[in-house]
């Protein structure tokens, strides 16, 4: 019996929807650390910064909202596309003028978990932003190709 792969499971659409619960723990995270003035943004975290960060994060939501609603992913496929346009512009925004300040990274999270995140520096912030815009760059276009092959193939059976 041949599946459909474009059709989702029951578990992939709570899948998609536990995404966004994720997305929403980091949004908290970063809000938080705004909220409570850590020292993790500095002064240079200005609008525009608070856009490239938190626009991403918010974006990410429509895809799996879509894919939760029909079932399908082909056509959540053009809100991957924008999720991955706005990190890679967002990240290659926040990589050039690096409104953060690692060392404050822990600072709102409790005592028993702060080791495991207390590692990373402020060069490894970096390359994580430049790892995202290359991540943006790389699967923008194969999202965009992936959706419009897919449906070429559906309107052709």
């Amino acid at each position: 019996m041949k599946t459909d792969r474009e059709v989702l499971t029951p578990s992939q659409r709570w899948a998609g929807l536990a995404t966004i619960v994720a997305m929403l723990v980091l949004l908290g995270f970063f809000a938080f650390h705004q909220w409570a003035n850590t020292g993790f943004f500095t002064a240079a975290f200005g609008s525009l910064e608070m856009l490239a960060l938190y626009g991403p994060i918010l974006v990410s939501f429509a895809a799996p909202i879509a894919r939760a609603i029909s079932g399908r992913h082909n056509p959540a496929r053009p809100f991957e596309a924008a999720t991955y346009v706005s990190l890679a512009l967002g990240s290659l925004w926040l990589a050039i003028v690096f409104p953060f300040n690692f060392a404050h990274l822990t600072d709102v999270m409790p005592g028993a978990i702060r080791f495991v995140f207390s590692w990373i520096t402020n060069d490894i912030g970096r390359w994580v932003l430049i790892l995202q815009v290359i991540i943006g760059v790389i699967f923008t276009p194969l999202t965009i190709f992936t959706f419009f092959t897919t449906r070429r193939r559906a309107s052709a059976t």
